[in-house]
């Protein structure tokens, strides 16, 4: 007999069946233990792939300048019994019946407790300030102010793009571009790697050392309202990171017994008080209080979302699945309440969501080469959907003073009408192909990126 007593899965699954009476009890307990037995094979077996993946990594690019600094783990809580091993069915949704038996493995396995490793973004004594206590507010802003957002500008009749600069510095692809609410900062992650850096838009210089992971890619980055904060998010948690720094700045947001739980998609609602998540295997939209991090009332039951989307005056939330299938949502922020849905017949996938700055109408992409616009309130289709791109929409936005509405496609920048949705203007691309775009708020700076590109370019439209 083993002398060291049973292992902590073994406890787990044991625990996991614990209380449980009727003549199904030995077969669950049994199936617990199966099933709490695979989960930490799959994570014994993630923590090697991380590590040789740091490896090559550190023979690819050289070791780091000093020891990667990972913060301490959060102490281990046995999860909830799973549904595949508890019997209790499923949720009915079409996502489920797509991801299968297959990708709730994967979920199992990505659902381990990952502490970020930071190889360049200065030392602060050692202290996790990523990890906060539960219930400390940590974030230094309880009631953060908006910052005072750029006049709003029209569009010239005539319009140019004149070239700035060019931002070098990642060596992956870059997966995503977000301008601080002033305008002055620019964020952009990787694609493929936990990169995250921070950009001076006026100097195009770096504002902090980079932002470095080796166990998890940033997929949602999203500034606080107060321009004080950048947001991260992944599979297993939500960050929160200084804009200035680039330290961790307020506790993280994470829950690591539920397995179906995931960030990757982040928002802060206009006023600085609510934070939004969901991904690609939650079933659920869950709201956060800003001040404490703590879930605000019970989730919006929803197919996932790969992009959420707040209005500016803050009263519509807008989300949308990542296959599209269930199409876009609407949800009333005060009451939590759904609005009536936009029709999905001319969708499919769902791409770009960007509300217009009155609040009154969502302009969505769709997966060919259109753009649709709904009314925000009753999910009405408003007006003939933009078309005419050559080729996928890879860019939207709606000029500062609302009359404009800007496309991208790999040809080039477009201007339409934003009552009429004519065609006013087109720009040939000046450099690379515009694989994406993020318009900056002083309504004049765009942010481009090209097909897998590792540098970002930046114009001025005038």
């Amino acid at each position: 007999m083993d002398e060291r007593g049973p292992s902590p899965e073994g406890v787990r699954g044991a625990s996991s069946g614990a209380g449980r009476t009727g003549p199904d009890d030995g077969r669950t307990t049994a199936e617990a233990g199966a099933g709490a037995e695979e989960l930490g094979q799959l994570r014994a077996e993630r923590d090697r792939l991380l590590a040789e993946r740091e490896r090559l990594r550190h023979e690819l690019n050289g070791p780091p300048s000093h020891l990667p600094r990972i913060p301490p783990r959060p102490p281990r809580i046995p999860p909830k019994p799973l549904p595949w091993i508890s019997g209790k069915p499923l949720p009915p949704s079409r996502r489920r019946l797509l991801i299968g038996a297959g990708a709730a493995v994967a979920v199992a396995a990505v659902a381990v407790p990952t502490g970020i490793a930071l190889f360049g973004g200065g030392s602060d004594g050692g202290k996790d300030t990523a990890h906060g206590k539960p219930g400390k507010d940590t974030s230094g802003s309880p009631s953060p102010t908006p910052l005072r957002t750029p006049p709003p500008i029209a569009i010239p009749a005539h319009p140019g793009l004149r070239p700035l600069a060019t931002l070098k510095g990642h060596k992956g692809e870059i997966g995503t571009l977000r301008f601080s609410p002033d305008g002055k900062s620019l964020a952009s992650s990787e694609a493929q790697d936990g990169v995250l850096r921070l950009w001076d838009v006026a100097t195009h210089k770096q504002r902090a050392k980079a932002l470095l992971s080796s166990l998890v890619v940033f997929e949602g980055v999203a500034f606080s309202p107060d321009g004080r904060t950048v947001a991260t998010g992944h599979e297993s948690r939500a960050q929160f990171w200084d804009a200035a720094t680039l330290r961790p700045h307020g506790k993280e947001i994470a829950q690591h017994d539920d397995p179906f739980l995931s960030f990757e998609t982040i928002a802060f609602s206009p006023d600085g008080r609510l934070f939004a998540t969901s991904g690609f295997i939650d079933q659920e939209i869950r709201l956060y209080d800003v001040a404490t991090h703590q879930q605000k009332g019970a989730p919006l039951e929803s197919a996932g979302a790969h992009q959420l989307v707040f209005s500016p005056n803050g009263k519509t939330l807008a989300g949308v699945d990542e296959s599209g299938m269930d199409g876009v949502r609407l949800w009333d922020v005060a009451t939590r309440r759904q609005r009536p849905q936009p029709s999905n017949d001319s969708l499919g996938g769902a791409g770009d969501m960007v509300f217009s700055p009155d609040s009154g109408t969502l302009a969505v992409t769709n997966d060919s080469t259109e753009v649709h616009f709904f009314d925000a309130i009753t999910g009405k289709e408003r007006g003939k959907p933009l078309a005419g791109h050559s080729g996928s929409v890879t860019g939207l936005a709606y000029s500062t003073d609302g009359r404009t509405v800007l496309t991208t496609d790999y040809t080039g920048l477009h201007l339409w009408d934003a009552a009429s949705h004519e065609h006013r203007a087109a720009i040939s691309n000046p450099g690379p192909s515009i694989a994406q775009l993020a318009f900056s708020p002083d309504g004049r700076t765009l942010a481009t990126l090209g097909f897998q590109d590792k540098t970002i370019h930046l114009w001025r439209l005038e």
